[in-house]
């Protein structure tokens, strides 16, 4: 009985090392990519191919004029979830401030505005609450941008929030 406890609480220590180890590296990836919520979950097809149901990924918040056409947004939509669409538009005005954003997922086939989740003309900065994160790679001599990705490990929080 009593090794049975020393186990259990040797194994509780640790989960609340890791735990804690967890949070610190969040704290600092969150001021290092200027960015509230530095992992996103993406939740739905709508961006298949390219992000699958599950996807855990890392986001960060650039200045305005470094986000280009063909960057994938997290937005909130005006329903009030989180997006994760490709910029298909970038757009000028005076509802902009500088710069909306027009979205639309890999999947679909209108853009976000159309869908009902975006304002005419698209988002503003101030509502963009970061960009996926990509890395460049080399396939047939060409580059390609591919978003860093956790693949499906989103999943468990599906399951606990239900």
């Amino acid at each position: 009985m009593q090794e049975s406890v020393r186990v259990l609480l040797k194994t509780l220590a640790i989960l609340l090392l890791l735990a804690s180890v967890l949070l610190i590296i969040k704290s600092y990836i969150k001021n290092e990519l200027n960015v509230d919520t530095p992992f996103v979950v993406v939740e739905g097809y709508s961006m298949l191919p390219t992000l699958y149901n599950g996807d855990i990924v890392i986001v960060y918040k650039p200045p305005p004029d470094d986000i280009k056409v063909g960057d994938i947004l997290v937005y909130q939509s005006l329903r009030g979830e989180l997006v994760i669409h490709r910029v298909v538009g970038i757009k000028t005005g005076p509802q902009c401030n500088p710069v909306c954003y027009v979205t639309k997922g890999d999947n679909n086939p209108v853009d976000d505005v159309a869908l009902g989740l975006q304002p005419y003309p698209g988002i503003s900065y101030d509502e963009v609450v970061g960009v996926v994160y990509q890395v460049n790679i080399g396939i047939d001599g060409r580059s390609v941008k591919v978003p860093l990705r956790i693949p499906y490990l989103g999943l468990l929080t599906f399951i606990t929030q239900r």
